[in-house]
């Protein structure tokens, strides 16, 4: 808002006019003036004023058609309007505001009322730019920590002996709280996981940020599924316990040339192993959601992928994402998609599906996959 606020008064009455712009001359506004309802959208539009003290009864255009002119026009900024009427009629105040007036004023303007008036719609014009003004610093910041967790997501690998593996994540906002990773261990094994933290947003990212670190640095020490999860899970919850948050993880151990894999989980979904269009079975897994409650027990089980066979890994933002009826993808539409599509792969295809079947619904949660599979 400039200083001194620049404020336009708009009426067909020229003692009024002068009565007006005198009064807030002395109170130190900078004050333009309009004679009638044309001119007065044109100056409006051209001075962008602070303020506009808005006559209703004016030849041309009355103060109600100028009104909405403005309040309808996207590309101008917030002006308060002050609509003032030479009749105390319930009427013309409702048409006023209707309009999208922000107050109202009955002629003869008392001076005190007046004053009172613009101040207040001052004060709610400062405060709505201060907050346009934060809302665009805070989007700069986060299309920046978007760029930045971008550097997280690792370059996808090429394996031998006709393994592969495909993932990605899609945050719900700027940033989320999902996250993956694959990481190649001394022995030529591959160290692969989704991860969810229990939030979305900027704090869910920073802790996605945290874990993601915990896990790389623990895999240099420790290679076993369990023991990493029961360290990180520790760590995690001297981070997070007292503000409440938690991630929950499936983490694999995968050995291209065997097909061998060894299995842990914390509290995640449990991945879909899926043979030949139909989903297979997986060993029950138990563990506890990280970060919940220090010094726990992971269980680590294996198994082997045959040659045509993948295990999917997901995010619950694949099968609670929300179409425009609010309805939830599920665990069925899940399967029925795997059982009427080809593959392997699957995941990349998925993706494409849910985001086809979401239509022009924005995301409700972050969603992340992750697919191993085998020729």
């Amino acid at each position: 808002m400039r200083t001194p606020p620049l404020l336009l008064i708009v009426d067909d009455n020229p003692e009024s006019l002068d009565i007006l712009r005198t009064r807030l001359r002395a109170h130190k506004y900078e004050v333009i003036t309009a004679a009638d309802g044309e001119a007065g959208l044109a100056m409006a539009r051209e001075k962008q004023p602070d303020l506009i003290l808005l006559d209703i009864m004016m030849p041309k255009m009355d103060g109600i058609a100028v009104c909405r002119h403005l309040k309808e026009d996207t590309s101008m900024p917030f002006m308060p309007i002050i609509m003032v009427t030479a009749k105390a009629d319930s009427r013309d105040v409702v048409a006023g505001l209707e309009a999208g007036g922000d107050e109202y004023l009955t002629k003869p303007v008392d001076h005190a009322a007046l004053v009172a008036r613009v101040k207040s719609m001052l004060r709610i014009k400062d405060l709505h730019d201060t907050v346009l003004e934060q809302s665009a610093q805070l989007k700069v910041q986060l299309e920046t920590a978007t760029k930045i967790q971008s550097l997280f997501w690792p370059k996808i690998p090429r394996m031998e002996a006709g393994s592969h593996i495909w993932a990605t994540s899609v945050p719900a906002a700027y940033v989320g709280g999902d996250l993956y990773d694959i990481i190649l261990l001394p022995d030529g094994s591959w160290l692969a996981y989704v991860a969810d933290v229990s939030d979305k947003g900027v704090p869910a990212a920073l802790i996605m940020a945290a874990l993601s670190t915990k896990i790389r640095s623990e895999a240099l020490v420790q290679t076993e599924v369990d023991k990493i999860l029961e360290t990180v899970n520790n760590s995690l919850y001297s981070l997070t316990s007292e503000e409440g948050f938690f991630a929950t993880i499936a983490l694999a151990r995968y050995w291209p040339s065997s097909g061998k894999m060894q299995l842990a989980l914390g509290g995640h979904l449990s991945p879909l192993r899926i043979v030949e269009s139909e989903t297979g079975t997986l060993p029950e897994l138990k563990g506890m959601s990280l970060g919940v409650t220090p010094n726990v027990h992971y269980e680590k089980k294996e198994i082997s992928l045959s040659s045509g066979e993948s295990l999917l890994f997901f995010t619950d933002g694949v099968v609670e994402a929300e179409n425009e009826d609010n309805d939830l993808f599920g665990n069925d539409r899940l399967v029925g998609y795997i059982r009427n599509a080809k593959g392997p792969p699957w995941g990349e295809g998925l993706l494409e599906f849910i985001r086809h079947w979401r239509g022009d619904s924005g995301a409700s949660d972050d969603l992340t996959i992750l697919e191993i599979w085998r020729d």
